[in-house]
């Protein structure tokens, strides 16, 4: 009898909450299990669960798992969280006559993490496109930023209005598109007339449309992507405007595009040791080296054979564009953290979203343009 009532307590107990899931689902990717099937969560948290309580269970009729539905396709099961963001749908109802269609389960990469072929194939296609407008006609690479901007700007609100709040897409992706034409036509003074107007006209549309009820929230939101998309692309577009400004731009992208082909292939054969667990679980300190070492042999190269510069300030580079790199990285996956998200989109197979590919690239810009215009041999 007692046993029964246990059973009927545990059956009419709650399922596990979507933190409890979140923290089982992360641990177990940081110690490289890779992501877990929905039963296995369940398990788990019910493990924890009664390991808290003083209840060990010994096999999977025990009453402290009696009444957790295993069942993908259970009404209680559909749409709990799993893994980092990823949320398994309700299975469809299916007609008269007809059973429901199994959910379709992610697929596993496993230590790569990504379908290695398409985004291989997607890099070579991108990188080709960026080098070949840069190295034969040069203004044909605003039409690239343009066209990256857009898209990533609608990416970001799309993926910050989960949040709650509500980013104004328009006049961001126009202001935006500003910033970067006034600063190719004009340079520094234009882009700071055109950041400045463009954050006025997105303050002004925020505050008119009020679709939210919390203008600050839906003003500063829309400020930082102003900021975070049409700013950071601006200062790669004013270093085309300098004197070799396609191979000052060569330089950067060459500089970042190093650091994650290193930090991803060091990674994935020798790392160990995460730098931040709770944040990103797959990158470790062995990937920064690789990182490191790879955009510093790039960075002298550069130095060397492209601006006859002294090698000491490649060094610099090759040290310095990394840390700054993974940085990028790191807030670009506490977003995505925060929102839920594993991706910010996904139009490039293998990457994810634009913004997945530009969150390297963007904070670093202020940081690479002080440098070139530091030291020696780059900016006259």
């Amino acid at each position: 009898m007692a046993e029964t009532q246990d059973a009927a307590h545990t059956a009419d107990s709650p399922l596990p909450s979507r933190r409890e899931l979140r923290r089982i689902a992360e641990e177990a990717e940081a110690r490289g299990e890779g992501p877990l099937t929905q039963d296995e969560l369940l398990r788990r948290a019910v493990a924890s669960r009664d390991a808290a309580e003083g209840r060990v269970p010994t096999d999977p009729t025990s009453p402290s798992t009696a009444g957790i539905p295993t069942d993908p396709t259970s009404p209680s099961t559909a749409g709990i969280p799993i893994g980092h963001g990823f949320v398994t749908p309700a299975a469809p109802s299916g007609t008269r006559g007809q059973p429901a269609e199994e959910p379709v389960a992610p697929r596993d990469y496993g230590k790569a993490g990504r379908n290695l072929p398409a985004a291989i194939g997607v890099g070579v296609v991108l990188g080709g496109s960026v080098l070949a407008s840069l190295i034969f006609y040069p203004p044909s690479f605003l039409i690239i930023v343009l066209v990256g901007v857009c898209l990533a700007m609608w990416e970001l609100a799309e993926a910050l209005s989960r949040s709650g709040a509500h980013v104004s897409r328009i006049p961001v992706i126009v202001a935006s598109a500003c910033m970067v034409l006034a600063t190719y036509a004009g340079g520094r003074e234009a882009l700071w007339v055109a950041f400045t107007a463009g954050a006025g006209a997105v303050l002004l549309f925020a505050l008119l449309e009020r679709r939210t009820g919390n203008a600050v929230k839906d003003v500063c939101l829309s400020l930082f992507a102003l900021t975070y998309v049409g700013l950071m692309a601006s200062l790669i577009v004013y270093l085309l405007t300098l004197p070799d400004g396609n191979l000052l731009v060569i330089c950067f992208l060459a500089l970042v595009v190093a650091s994650d082909i290193g930090g991803y292939i060091a990674g994935v054969l020798f790392g160990k040791h995460p730098i931040a667990p709770s944040i990103s679980p797959k990158k470790s300190w062995e990937g920064y080296a690789g990182s490191a070492l790879l955009s510093t042999a790039v960075g002298v190269a550069m130095a060397i054979w492209a601006f006859d510069a002294p090698m000491w300030t490649g060094i610099a580079l090759g040290v310095l564009v990394p840390a700054f790199a993974t940085l990028g990285d790191f807030s670009e996956s506490m977003i995505k953290r925060d929102l839920e998200l594993k991706d910010m989109g996904s139009l490039l197979p293998g990457h994810g979203g634009i913004m997945d590919r530009l969150d390297s690239i963007l904070p670093t810009a202020p940081v690479v343009l002080v440098l070139f215009s530091f030291l020696p041999g780059f900016v006259d």
